[in-house]
């Protein structure tokens, strides 16, 4: 599934950074600009770390995550966005060069040319990763560009010291390359702080396999201490020079009596600031002003020294500020100044009246809810519902036992279907599909238009800083994505009947007792909702409202896993709409626009557009039978594409989240009952992944006070609505820290790590280990394990529940990692337990002190909110399995690797659904909710996890 193009980032970097400094040097010191090092003197018994930081030699060496990778494109071009350099044509360099910054949970590793003592290398001893206090690159606009430049660090005072804010993590000594022990590698325990910059240090104190003390890169003393061969690695030199500094000036504040052997900075990414972004933009309304301030200025000095480099530019700026200074106070008379100069000054002073901080701000508040993201009701509209006993699934379990419980509840449950419009950020398939695996988010070159037309109509006042090949990157510098479409995709809600045949447990003869979002899994569909929204909707009276993860829709044989629903067509809904458009409307001139919105979308149909994967991971054009739902979402060979699949689904969710307001499920004349109504959430495998971080979000009380802020401030009718917070977000089989649960699910890691061994990339290589980190680098921007505190502090009514020894989603990969992988605390889903119960207020998760455990030995009416749920999975096919929340029972099946004989998994179901209800109910979800016996908990079906307690390594802390 692999081209064999594809690289690791540890060879991409190199190629990258070769030759990246040719306009600086002269004659031959750029072609050959190697220190040749033959020192007889140099001992070579000593264990050094593979550190050759020239980035002009042939091969240059360093870690993945340095922050020269970062810098390095300064000097290339007047287009500089702070993010990575590599000049290949491969997935791999297309990741570095769009990364603003490195992974805020992923293992990163550090190679050396010998053996090492295991027992020497302890973290906080003689590894140490320390945060550094870095100034603004901009004194006076603190935001309007990245602090990666560590220079500016005062070494009086460099480092953060705060006990709070200092780092957990573990440093493993692994073998790689075949090498045998030769390699140390840092893993955080806890995602480290976002945007910010770190120190590496390894101290002399690590020992060799020999015993003797490590010591410094050969290659680092030379160009750091001696010589300098070419001037244009002067910069280098002295980042190297104050680095080691750094190291050694922590290492006696600590008292160590140890010398550094290595010592490098690196840069957490912010990259989860484009999702807050999106929801609240006007939380990013002053870091945005002060990016259009700078880059206007910047661009008149552009516009005037069309052949600086960036760093000219940026130095070009400082010195006409000066001479515009003198030139004010009298001190200088500007007509002796060069014409280019002339006219830079004054355009600086013409942009003193323009770019005022009141012009910069209207005209970005005129683009919020346009250019700017915002997360509002959309036109949606259902058609008439139908009772859920109709379903093609009910009345095949209808046949086999009329008393089946869920054919039951379907006779007092309707099922709607229907239409909502969502704005696209990832591409259309196009001609041929191929932007489905190629398409990622792009800067918002319509909100650069549109608030420099504000300022100066029909003039580029500014323009935002571009990566060296032009694009407008999208990061936690740049966090606003430009929308490449409207897609109107299908949308179901499951809901309590009327009249009769009204379930008893609704409160209203109308209206639901609240409204679920449910999210399915990978490679499923909505029509899996089906069994528990059926039941949600009967025995706790909720409307369950369902879409399709990106990428996924009613497919295959059966149009969806769980057949039943219809797949959305254009022509029928076009001529349904049409028909009521044309027959007098609705009486509403809003809804009106809303069906025309409707109709008029870019795309109309099912998610995946119609094209599925083929052998090679390629989109094809096939017929709905021939679809696989979900095939093309993980693409590691575009992890750009892959991040943004993900991304997309959690705006997606923003958006169904504000529209539950709007929606008609009982047809038009109904539009707007659901509103007012308590919103609860329900994620199952992928659907809890995407959701975590949409409940995040959402509950957030910064962002979700900010978004309600602009309702009220906007006017009708968006005043007249409000943002939800969710009352209740239930996760089932859900994990974090995508990349490394990827690698350790026994259903998906082989095709992955075939896949890239294919292309020369293998498991215990540093490659492999750098591709995976900055891989998590990437989608760190949407993954859980960077939003699961968040939402353990601001949300008490959560249900989060695993599987023992689910095959899908692990429990966790840090006691018991797949295969040859290595550990990887923060992967899969006790470590995002554990994370939720650190933000509750949690000590260690197997303590039960934040999130109550609900597992085998609890008793009746235990299972207090939040809570953390685990059931029996010994024997997937009559236990329970990853599966068993949305399909209980399956038939006999010889392509089912796991049950081919079919399962049945009622009795976990039955309990799975029913903690979800009391959870939605704000109730201990073991509760004992009547007399008789299927009032009471099922205890039997639960099990045990033996891995709790190392969750995180909490085992090991002190």
């Amino acid at each position: 599934m692999f081209k064999k193009t594809l690289i690791s980032l540890a060879v991409a970097s190199s190629v990258g950074l070769t030759g990246c400094f040719d306009s600086a040097g002269s004659g031959s010191s750029n072609a050959n600009p190697d220190y040749k090092i033959e020192d007889t003197t140099i001992d070579r018994s000593l264990v050094r770390p593979i550190y050759d930081p020239n980035p002009l030699s042939a091969d240059p060496q360093f870690p993945i995550n340095s922050d020269l990778i970062l810098l390095l494109g300064a000097t290339q071009s007047a287009n500089y966005d702070f993010t990575g350099l590599s000049t290949g044509d491969t997935p791999a360099d297309d990741a570095v060069n769009r990364l603003s910054g490195f992974s805020t949970s992923g293992a990163f590793s550090l190679k050396f040319d010998g053996e090492l003592n295991p027992a020497s290398v302890m973290a906080n001893a003689t590894v140490f990763l320390v945060p550094l206090k870095v100034p603004p690159a901009v004194a006076s606009a603190p935001e309007a560009l990245p602090n990666t430049n560590p220079s500016g660090i005062n070494p009086a005072d460099p480092f953060v010291l705060d006990p709070s804010l200092q780092p957990s993590f573990r440093a493993d000594v692994v073998s790689l390359d075949g090498g045998a022990n030769n390699a140390i590698r840092i893993v955080p325990l806890e995602p480290l702080m976002e945007g910010q910059k770190y120190l590496v240090v390894v101290s002399d104190d690590v020992r060799g396999a020999n015993g003797k003390p490590i010591a410094r890169a050969v290659q680092d003393v030379a160009l750091a201490d001696g010589t300098l061969g070419n001037p244009a690695l002067g910069n280098v030199k002295s980042l190297l020079q104050s680095l080691d500094a750094l190291g050694n000036g922590f290492l006696t504040a600590m008292s160590t009596g140890s010398e550094s052997a290595l010592s490098y900075s690196f840069t957490t990414n912010s990259d989860t600031n484009v999702l807050r972004a999106m929801m609240a933009p006007a939380a990013f309304g002053s870091a945005l002003g002060q990016k259009v301030g700078f880059t206007a200025q910047l661009k008149a000095v552009r516009d005037n020294f069309p052949a600086l480099n960036f760093s000219q530019l940026t130095a070009k700026l400082s010195e006409l500020g000066q001479k515009a200074a003198a030139v004010q106070s009298g001190d200088l008379d500007i007509s002796t100044l060069p014409a280019a100069e002339i006219s830079a000054i004054t355009r600086l002073g013409e942009l003193g009246s323009i770019t005022t901080p009141a012009n910069i701000g209207s005209a970005i508040t005129a683009e919020v809810g346009d250019s700017l993201h915002l997360p509002v009701p959309r036109p949606s509209y259902f058609s008439a519902p139908t009772s859920a006993s109709d379903l093609a699934t009910i009345q095949g379990l209808a046949a086999q036992d009329a008393n089946n419980p869920i054919v039951l509840a379907a006779s007092q449950v309707q099922v709607s279907q229907g239409a909502i419009a969502l704005p696209y950020f990832q591409s259309l398939p196009g001609s041929d599909g191929s932007a489905l695996s190629t398409g990622s988010f792009q800067g918002s070159t319509s909100l650069e238009a549109g608030i420099s037309e504000s300022l100066e109509p029909g003039v580029d006042t500014f323009r935002f800083l571009r990566d060296i090949d032009g694009a407008l990157n999208v990061n936690g510098y740049f966090p606003f994505p430009e929308q490449k479409a409207t897609t109107t995709v299908p949308v179901v809600a499951f809901h309590p009947a009327t009249g009769a045949s009204r379930p008893a447990t609704c409160a209203d003869p109308d209206v639901p007792n609240g409204v679920t979002i449910f999210q399915h899994g990978i490679t499923v569909d909505r029509s899996v909702t089906m069994l528990p929204g059926i039941l949600l909707a009967n025995r706790s009276c909720q409307a369950v409202i369902a879409i399709d993860q990106p990428l996924h829709g009613l497919a295959g044989a059966t149009a969806g896993t769980v057949p039943g629903l219809t797949p959305l067509s254009e022509a029928a809904l076009t001529t349904e709409i049409n028909t009521i458009l044309n027959n007098g409307g609705t009486g509403s001139p809003q809804l009106d626009a809303q069906l025309n919105a409707l109709i008029s979308a870019d795309y109309i149909g099912e998610r995946h557009f119609s094209y599925t994967a083929n052998a090679q991971q390629q989109p094809v054009l096939a017929d709905l039978a021939d679809v696989e739902s979900g095939s093309l979402f993980i693409n590691p060979s575009n992890m750009l594409n892959n991040r943004d699949n993900l991304r997309q689904g959690v705006v997606d969710l923003l958006n169904v989240a504000a529209s539950v307001q709007t929606m008609g499920i009982n047809g038009l004349p109904s539009s707007g009952d659901l509103a007012g109504l308590d919103v609860h959430f329900v994620g199952h495998s992928l659907g809890g992944i995407s959701g975590t971080t949409f409940a995040s979000l959402a509950n957030d009380p910064t962002l979700n006070g900010t978004l309600n802020g602009i309702y009220q401030s906007a006017g009708a009718p968006l005043s007249s609505f409000t943002f939800p917070t969710l009352s209740t977000v239930v996760l089932h089989n859900t994990g974090g820290q995508v990349t490394r649960l990827i690698e350790n699910s026994p259903a998906f890691s082989a095709p992955i790590i075939g896949g890239l061994a294919a292309a020369g990339v293998n498991q215990g290589s540093a490659n492999f280990e750098s591709f995976m980190y900055v891989f998590q680098s990437v989608v760190d921007a949407t993954d859980p394990v960077n939003f699961a505190e968040a939402l353990g502090g601001s949300t008490s009514n959560i249900l989060i529940s695993e599987v023992i020894g689910d095959s899908t989603v692990p429990n966790e990969a840090n006691v018991n990692p797949l295969g040859q992988a290595f550990s990887a605390p923060l992967a899969s889903t006790e470590p995002l337990m554990a994370l939720i119960d650190l933000g509750a207020g949690g000590g260690t998760l197997a303590d039960g002190a934040g999130l109550s455990l609900v597992q085998t030995g609890s008793a009746a009416n235990e299972g207090a909110l939040p809570a953390a749920s685990f059931f029996a999975g010994a024997n997937p096919c009559t236990n329970a399995n990853h599966g068993t929340f949305v399909g209980p029972a399956t038939q006999p099946n010889p392509e089912d690797l796991q049950c081919p004989g079919g399962s049945n998994t009622i009795p976990a179901f039955s309990e799975m659904v029913r903690q979800t209800i009391l959870a939605i109910a704000g109730a201990p979800v073991l509760t004992t909710t009547g007399p008789n016996p299927e009032d009471a908990a099922n205890l039997s079906v639960l099990g045990e996890s033996d891995t709790l307690e190392n969750a995180l390594d909490q085992d090991q802390t002190p």
